[in-house]
């Protein structure tokens, strides 16, 4: 059997697997309270997989095994601020979304902001949506490149069609059954990707204790440029900086990302709670770990390899195609296509609900009732529109996978994550608060990334929140909410 046909056998396996739980949990949705939020019925293992997979998208499989292999061991410090905050927010954050939302019977995160300050609500759907409107394309369309190199690398398909491949699938499935779906289709990503990040590694790490004549520590340092230093040899102030600009990720999770939290809504009770943060504590650890290690073996068993120079995001699909048998490699690409494709799903849904029930329904046809079928049947046209969005600005953006996502990660967290601790945690907290927080949190994003700040003086990720924070805390203390 050819290997380039034993590697498809496997991958096409997997679409249809995804598409047949597509099909399966669609006739599950009957209203759009399920299509947006599950109805409350789904378990929080699933949601909880469901969460990090999301989470833990194309960036971690693509993204991070090429920041590892670039930068050696200071790459840690991202992990640690994912990782960390992703553990923090089920802890901490998780049980407040979930009594708040039953509370207010809200079915997306801004009908929730909506309900919690109605004296802005209008102001505040429309801020809201516009906030996930501009950041999720980006995101979505990150997912889908990292699609495209996945299957380039693979099978030598262009990534114009390796794109729209990817983009097609997710788009339909997603389109069928909405957040039922996208979390049961997570369940099975989720599973690809865990399997694919300790498998691997594990794999290339039997290669290199094999032969004496390999060593991590002495490849990282062969090839220089700090990548055996924790700091990555920066010392003092820059050394801060560094380790300022990885945790900064933790901002995020404070609150600040819709399609993460919007798991948490979801929750039932506090055993399906408690059944969430065992969940995804181990999954994130185990990826997390895995993911790090094999940029590194990446870098022991082959240096500075050309394609990796090119293109550091190649290190994942390179290194399962040359140290794996066929069949087993096409279950691994289709563990790396799966996590991009769980977060691509996850915030397709979460920005169709904020055009589709925040603003069209809520604010520009407020007046008019709609019957549950015409919902459905808006929110599936919203999703389809988004995701041909998404296909568009594939083609208009150069950088690399995790560069997208950490600007879409910032202007979340700089508008989100202000608005939503201060919502849990301060009781003078106003509309006005709220309104400011969007509105800092997408102007320093804009300003910050345009201006070429982000690369040239310090990540947004670091500016974004504090701006934002600050803009939500004088606007409440200025404005107060009236009684």
């Amino acid at each position: 059997m050819h290997i380039e046909f034993q590697i498809v056998v496997a991958l096409i396996g997997y679409m249809l697997a995804v598409l047949g739980i597509g099909y399966w949990s669609a006739k599950k949705v009957k209203s759009e309270a399920d299509y947006y939020i599950g109805g409350n019925k789904l378990p929080g293992f699933a949601l909880a997989l469901s969460e990090r997979s999301t989470d833990m998208s194309g960036w971690l499989l693509i993204g991070m095994p090429g920041l590892a292999w670039a930068v050696g061991l200071s790459a840690v410090w991202v992990l640690v601020g994912t990782a960390g905050g992703a553990i923090f927010q089920w802890v901490v954050y998780s049980r407040w979304f979930m009594t708040e939302r039953s509370k207010t019977g809200a079915i997306t995160p801004n009908d929730y902001l909506a309900k919690k300050f109605t004296g802005g609500a209008d102001t505040i759907r429309i801020l809201g949506s516009l906030t996930v409107f501009l950041f999720f394309v980006a995101y979505v369309g990150s997912q889908f490149k990292a699609g495209g190199k996945v299957l380039y690398q693979s099978f030598g398909i262009e990534p114009v069609f390796g794109i729209f491949i990817v983009a097609v699938v997710v788009i339909g499935y997603s389109m069928a059954g909405g957040f039922v779906t996208v979390v049961w289709t997570d369940v099975l990503q989720a599973l690809l990707m865990i399997f694919t990040l300790v498998v691997l590694p594990g794999i290339l790490f039997i290669e290199v204790i094999s032969d004496p004549s390999l060593s991590i520590m002495q490849s990282l340092s062969a090839a220089g440029g700090g990548r055996d230093l924790w700091f990555g040899g920066k010392e003092g102030a820059a050394s801060l900086f560094l380790l300022g600009a990885n945790i900064s990720w933790f901002f995020g999770y404070m609150g600040g990302e819709p399609h993460i939290f919007v798991r948490m809504m979801a929750l039932s009770d506090e055993k399906q709670r408690r059944a969430g943060i065992v969940t995804a504590i181990i999954w994130g650890t185990l990826t997390a770990t895995g993911a790090f290690i094999l940029g590194l073996l990446a870098l022991t068993l082959h240096g500075q390899l050309q394609i990796f120079v090119a293109d550091r995001e190649m290190v994942l699909p390179f290194m399962i195609l040359e140290h794996t048998p066929a069949f087993l490699a096409g279950i691994l690409l289709a563990g790396s296509i799966a996590a991009l494709m769980s977060t691509a799903d996850s915030q397709l849904v979460v920005a169709s609900s904020a055009i589709a029930e925040d603003f069209y329904q809520k604010v520009l046809r407020k007046k008019k009732t709609f019957s549950e079928k015409i919902k459905l049947r808006i929110s599936r046209f919203t999703t389809f529109g988004i995701g041909i969005l998404g296909i568009i600005l594939v083609f208009s953006a150069d950088q690399y996978v995790y560069t997208i996502v950490s600007w879409g990660w910032a202007g979340l967290s700089g508008s989100f994550a202000p608005i939503m601790t201060l919502t849990f945690l301060w009781k003078k907290f106003s509309k006005a608060g709220v309104i400011a927080s969007f509105i800092g949190g997408i102007g320093s994003t804009i300003f910050w990334v345009a201006m070429g700040y982000d690369e040239s003086i310090i990540t947004v990720r670091l500016i974004s929140f504090p701006v934002g924070f600050v803009c939500a805390v004088l606007a409440s203390l200025i404005w107060p909410e009236e009684k």
